[in-house]
């Protein structure tokens, strides 16, 4: 790989695979961690020799940073955008904490359906600065017959795109205010 950031995408198969898309476009080398990564960009001209598949299960860390750290070779993960089932999350941040670059950028998506999002989420310890860590917390849009649904995959992962150029350190995807209207 060349000198360009890597940026690793673990969601990237499904509701993240649009993101995937979006940096493939941009000229990102997009490190895709899942049991199928290979579903994260079939068809895409701009995945070719760009997409890199790393097979690799969250529920077993320390494997899928090991998978992670050979894909990437020599190279330090620059960005990191990360969707991870609880209870995993922490054991993932740990595993992943020596593949990722000294100054890289992490956006976290959490979800929101299991409980209030206003609900305190500390940073995990292994982004503290130098390292720039994105809080993002996935809610709900209203519909136009005044109920409300939870965020399409689209929406999820602009989302996480903006929240890779905005500096904020939480930030909401939707709306979560008042909870009591979730779906």
């Amino acid at each position: 790989m060349d000198g360009e950031r890597l940026v690793l995408v673990v969601g990237g198969t499904g509701m993240l695979r649009f993101a995937v898309h979006e940096l493939l476009d941009a000229g990102a080398t997009v490190l895709v961690a899942g049991r199928h990564p290979e579903r994260a960009a079939p068809g895409n001209p701009s995945a070719i020799g760009r997409l890199v598949p790393v097979q690799a299960d969250w529920s077993e860390p320390v494997q899928l940073a090991a998978a992670v750290a050979r894909a990437a070779g020599q190279q330090s993960v620059g960005t990191a955008v990360l969707w991870v089932h609880r209870p995993y999350g922490a054991g993932v941040h740990r595993a992943l904490d020596g593949v990722l670059a000294p100054d890289a950028t992490v956006v976290h998506l959490w979800g929101s359906a299991g409980a209030d999002p206003t609900a305190s989420r500390p940073a995990p310890p292994e982004y503290r600065p130098p390292r720039h860590y994105r809080s993002v917390v996935l809610g709900y849009v209203d519909r136009p017959d005044g109920g409300t649904r939870w965020l399409t995959d689209r929406e999820i992962s602009y989302g996480a795109l903006r929240a890779l150029a905005d500096p904020a350190p939480r930030q909401t995807v939707g709306r979560t205010e008042p909870w009591s209207r979730h779906p």
